[in-house]
């Protein structure tokens, strides 16, 4: 009698759960969304916890409500939002890794802050690719690439020796804490008027409903004076783009291609992170930036992920 396929059997995928890596780089030009990690900070610290590479391929959860069963040992971690993590009825912390056997059972609960859950396991989840990415973009359709259901199983490389780590104590954030957005200048930047600009910085967005992976939608201070429609141009993640009721829409991974809307500026990506744990009704404010202090930001984040991880256990359950 054959043993299972090494991997990870799914009961409930929760609300919504896409297999993410680093997105299918190079192919807007044909139309196809780059995808790629909604939270990029999570998606790292979950493959660096594991010592995969940066871009291996994490189960991205959105609002907890998950269920599977392992079908072999598996080294797995968990980071993103604030979710209770329960093997075998055992909880056990987030932002660090988790060692479950053949028939363990693993969930994650609704999360107490954020939205994005990441599960990564050594070497990877080995799904479908396409284009050279497993990313799924799920308007798109691409045959082998939907999102997780029921029944679904995850396969994964045999698994090396489990160790223990966790993510350090300066990288951990607070999503229930207001964001603010900081705005690199654009090429449309000016063709908005200084009152405008200034609109922008001075009071809080909420953001809507109808916000998800594709951009968010903020409510707040309409802008009045943008330069009306352009001549459609590729659209950069992070775009903040002013269509006709004034009101900020800040595109993110599964962004269109190409876009007629005057964008007053663009955020970074660490800030796309930021935003994109935050639920509908939250608050997010603006400030004018600069490329010098964004890649400040960035380099220390990529430092901090070259820190040597400790092991043990902590009691943070989000960052």
């Amino acid at each position: 009698m054959s043993l299972p396929a090494p991997g990870l059997q799914l009961i409930k995928p929760g609300p919504r759960s896409l297999i993410q890596d680093r997105g299918r780089m190079g192919y807007q030009h044909q139309g196809l969304a780059t995808g790629g990690p909604a939270d990029y900070q999570a998606f790292r610290w979950a493959n660096r916890l594991l010592d995969n590479d940066p871009g291996c391929a994490c189960l991205e959860i959105t609002l907890g409500g998950f269920e599977a069963t392992a079908l072999c040992r598996m080294s797995l971690a968990v980071t993103g939002a604030a979710a209770t993590i329960l093997i075998n009825n055992s909880a056990h912390p987030g932002n660090a890794t988790l060692e479950v056997r053949a028939g363990d059972t693993i969930r994650l609960e609704a999360p107490r802050a954020g939205l994005l859950s990441y599960l990564a396991v050594a070497g990877g989840w080995q799904t479908t690719t396409f284009l050279g990415s497993r990313s799924v973009v799920m308007r798109e359709h691409l045959a082998g690439l939907a999102p997780a259901r029921a029944g679904d199983c995850l396969p994964c490389k045999p698994q090396p020796p489990h160790r223990d780590a966790r993510v350090p104590a300066p990288a951990l954030i607070d999503y229930q804490e207001p964001v603010e957005l900081r705005i690199l200048p654009t090429a449309q930047t000016m063709l908005f008027s200084q009152q405008d600009r200034r609109t922008l910085t001075a009071r809080e967005y909420r953001i809507s409903p109808h916000s998800d992976r594709m951009g968010y939608r903020l409510s707040g201070p309409p802008l009045a004076s943008g330069p009306g429609g352009i001549v459609s141009e590729a659209i950069p993640l992070g775009s903040i783009q002013i269509p006709g009721d004034g009101q900020p829409l800040i595109l993110l991974s599964d962004r269109q291609t190409i876009g007629g809307y005057p964008k007053i500026g663009a955020i970074s990506l660490l800030d796309c992170s930021r935003l994109a744990q935050r639920r509908p009704g939250s608050t997010a404010s603006f400030r004018w930036s600069d490329l010098a202090q964004c890649r400040q930001e960035r380099n220390e984040f990529e430092q901090l992920l070259t820190r040597e991880l400790t092991s043990g256990t902590h009691k943070a359950q989000h960052y």
